[in-house]
């Protein structure tokens, strides 16, 4: 089995919600870390953390939009 280094994933919210970047990045990360060694693994566990939360907001449109970076691994 190989061992995989800590990879960062981001997920973003047009609305500004926290929840749903932090959902989105998470899935991803999953998703990506989900194959070992060209292998499906249909019960995988991650373990992450909070790297950076950013994000905007105002102008003409309305704009807020937040975007949340974590730190990823299999667990």
């Amino acid at each position: 089995m190989t061992t995989m280094k800590i990879q960062q994933f981001q997920g973003t919210s047009k609305e500004g919600d926290f929840q749903s970047a932090l959902q989105e990045a998470i899935n991803e990360a999953l998703k990506v870390l989900s194959f070992i060694d060209g292998a499906t693994i249909s019960d995988q566990r991650i373990v992450w953390k909070l790297i950076e939360i950013s994000g905007s907001k105002g102008g003409l449109l309305g704009e807020n939009a937040i975007t949340v970076t974590i730190e990823a691994q299999p667990s």
